[in-house]
């Protein structure tokens, strides 16, 4: 499938509408459908301004969520960013995470949080080129063979 054209990425906040694709593409991965379906409506009700889609066309072809910690509003994470197979390693997930961190930024977050598996190589080197740095290596962090490096961009 041909990637989308830089002038053809349209990246904007999530709406009901999305939520059959948005919801595919999160169970797609290692989340079973109920699971990423309660994640997708909580997350829409809990972060309406910082839960982002890229849409090619007609399609979704990624999503971020972000939020910001409720009791230190300096600081947020990002729980989510997933491109669609057959659109990767074409910008997508940077333009997503630049969108992100810049409305986080806009609502005054100075430290952006992140985990990623140490595995997945692009991602973690996409996290560095935008100025994040890993802060720690947490072994199960998700359970047994679950590792993930916890990463944070400071502004």
């Amino acid at each position: 499938m041909p990637g989308p054209q830089a002038h053809e990425l349209l990246i904007r906040p999530y709406l009901d509408e999305d939520f059959t694709e948005v919801t595919g593409l999160e169970s797609a991965g290692v989340h079973e459908r109920y699971r990423s379906a309660v994640f997708v409506r909580q997350m829409a009700m809990l972060s309406p301004a910082t839960f982002l889609v890229a849409v090619s066309g007609k399609t979704v072809v990624g999503f971020t969520v972000g939020t910001i910690v409720q009791d230190d509003p300096a600081q947020a994470w990002i729980l989510r960013m997933m491109v669609r197979d057959g659109f990767r390693h074409r910008g997508i997930g940077t333009a997503l995470l630049r969108a992100v961190t810049g409305v986080l930024h806009g609502r005054s977050v100075k430290t952006i949080y992140l985990t990623v598996a140490p595995k997945n190589e692009p991602a973690v080197l996409m996290y560095l080129r935008e100025g994040f740095e890993q802060e720690s290596l947490e072994p199960a962090y998700f359970g047994g063979g679950e590792d993930r490096f916890v990463m944070k961009r400071s502004s």
